[in-house]
């Protein structure tokens, strides 16, 4: 049974939507297409913050992304309801202690993020859903038709440890961040790819968040020390899976270390211990 769901979400979208517009974390022809319908001043509130919303994987997340991004982009609620939110806690005088001197600029963003939001939902986001609806089909298929995800549980040595994998696909994010883990089973990727592309790179994903549940009792998700060794198991099981990779050329080295490890019955756990003494 394929464990991957794809979803269209307009609030997610709208999220990423304003950040690439803003050309905070995102540099592509999506932000210039939409640039000129908002106001400069509100564009340079994200730029001159940007550190803080951004995120870089296995290197730096801002220290207000969770706030601001991951958590909003869950969709929960809407985005608009969210954000207002924000300034309502702020307006109580309960902002948790370790966001009290982002008080201003998180309330300054969220008003800017409420004002634009109407205007995204009714007349960008309409064709946007349609580029992603027409998109879902064939990557689908490409999981379905090779039995992926069952394959890699086997692979693996452990299931997912939610009923599915959900890919929300947004249609802004090209030159940035992606593979986005906004939830504990829902990762943000776009759609610039080629479907055999998007198989590989979400597949690789599918098994990152396998890896969560086989090392669960290792540092591999604790921090970013040692996050290139995490990004070579998950290319290795990948390579199991569908013979080759195609992307995280980097990794390659430790693929092939792993390679030469998996000899008989051999955990994943196993495997990222020996790396952890070699590199």
């Amino acid at each position: 049974m394929n464990k991957i769901k794809f979803i269209a979400n307009p609030d997610t979208n709208f999220i990423f939507h304003m950040f690439s517009v803003a050309k905070c974390g995102y540099d592509n022809a999506y932000g210039r297409c939409y640039r000129d319908k908002y106001p400069e001043h509100d564009l340079i509130l994200f730029q001159k913050n940007e550190l803080l919303f951004t995120v870089c994987g296995g290197e730096h997340c801002g220290e207000l992304y969770n706030l601001m991004v991951t958590e909003p982009a869950r969709a929960k609620m809407k985005a608009k309801d969210y954000y207002a939110n924000l300034i309502q806690i702020a307006d109580r005088g309960e902002v948790p202690e370790s966001f009290k001197k982002y008080t201003d600029i998180v309330c300054e963003l969220s008003a800017v993020m409420i004002k634009h939001y109407d205007y995204y939902i009714s007349d960008i986001w309409p064709a946007e859903k349609k580029k992603i609806e027409a998109y879902i089909p064939t990557v689908l298929r490409l999981f379905e038709e090779t039995n992926f995800t069952d394959r890699a549980e086997k692979f693996v040595g452990c299931n997912l440890l939610s009923e599915y994998f959900i890919a929300t696909l947004v249609t802004s994010v090209e030159n940035g961040a992606e593979a986005i883990d906004i939830d504990k089973e829902q990762d943000v990727f776009g759609i610039v790819r080629d479907p055999l592309d998007a198989f590989y790179f979400i597949g690789h994903e599918f098994i990152i968040y396998l890896l969560f549940n086989a090392l669960k009792e290792e540092d591999a998700f604790q921090n970013y020390n040692h996050w290139h060794l995490t990004e070579g198991l998950a290319e290795y099981y990948l390579k199991k899976v569908n013979g080759d990779t195609r992307f995280f050329n980097s990794q390659q080295k430790y693929v092939e270390f792993y390679e030469k490890c998996a000899e008989g019955e051999i955990s994943a756990a196993q495997l990222y211990r020996k790396a952890l003494r070699l590199f």
